[in-house]
């Protein structure tokens, strides 16, 4: 399946991330497959034989870079706190599978309880069940693409662009990451500091390129193709509007940008969206979307 391009909107311009098709992202390690954002979870995604993951990354108490995705604790650990309230050595003693479930087949409700917990207190001790960081990622998993998204900098603590670019230079990871936010100045910032590193469109740039393209696909195509951005990184829908057209995917190809799209998790809808064209696609379910585009022999690795 090649890039799809539009000759009505121009030639398609070449993009390293325009070739990297299809990126398959297991969406906080494949969180319906295994505890969300363990290094556990990662592993199994890298088994099953996607290209990429995708992680959240907080700043912690004494600025560590802390991979979950809510800015709370309370979801997949024991204790009930704000990341950036707790030091490293705090986060790293809490067990990241605490909630984590998996249907059990036993018909006794007490022993379905039981067992649904599957990886319940393996943490701290095997340190693949607790919270990781950022360097834990970046070191452990160097033949995939890592999307990191910053989550909360500048609205409720101390902003830490300039950690995670240290990060991503310390691994030498530049040309297998992309750095995505929903917090426009977050991007802003990444690229102000170091241009080198590919990010994801903002929600402000998004807006901007869906709405041009509604009155102008040619314009659109010229306003996306001089923004800084790689890749609009968009679910499917928004609401009731269908935000990944042939159109959208068509137009972003001209203008040299990838299209990932999340979050996946039904082999139906990959399909749908491998037909339209698109360059990645996020789920919970890496090893469904690997086997979909080892089908369509798509899949893509470092």
């Amino acid at each position: 399946m090649g890039v799809s391009t539009s000759k009505s909107l121009g030639c398609s311009v070449p993009s390293e991330w325009l070739k990297r098709r299809v990126i398959g992202f297991a969406h906080q390690g494949g969180a319906l497959e295994a505890p969300a954002s363990t290094i556990f979870a990662m592993c199994n995604a890298e088994r099953a034989g996607v290209g990429g993951l995708e992680v959240d990354v907080h700043r912690s108490l004494d600025g560590e870079l802390i991979v979950l995705h809510d800015k709370r604790t309370d979801a997949s650990t024991q204790r009930r706190a704000r990341i950036a309230e707790l030091t490293w050595n705090e986060l790293s003693q809490l067990d990241n599978a605490y909630w984590f479930t998996k249907e059990s087949k036993s018909s006794d409700p007490d022993l379905n309880e039981v067992q649904n917990y599957n990886y319940r207190g393996l943490a701290p001790m095997d340190s693949r069940f607790g919270i990781a960081r950022l360097g834990d990622v970046l070191g452990n998993f160097s033949n995939m693409v890592i999307n990191i998204d910053i989550k909360d900098s500048n609205y409720s603590q101390e902003p830490y662009e300039d950690l995670v670019i240290g990060e991503i230079l310390r691994f030498n990871a530049v040309d297998r990451v992309i750095v995505a936010s929903f917090n426009d100045s977050s991007l802003n910032e990444v690229r102000k500091q170091y241009p080198d590193i590919s990010t994801s469109a903002g929600p402000g740039e998004i807006a901007e390129f869906y709405f041009t393209l509604l009155a102008s696909p040619k314009e659109a195509v010229d306003i996306a193709a001089e923004s800084p951005y790689v890749a609009f990184q968009i679910p499917r829908y928004y609401g009731e509007i269908e935000l990944v057209t042939l159109q959208f995917v068509e137009a972003a190809h001209s203008a040299g940008k990838a299209v990932h799209v999340w979050t996946i998790d039904d082999e139906k809808q990959m399909e749908d969206l491998l037909r339209l064209g698109v360059d990645g696609i996020m789920s919970d379910r890496p090893s469904l979307l690997a086997r979909s585009l080892k089908k369509h022999s798509v899949l893509y690795r470092l």
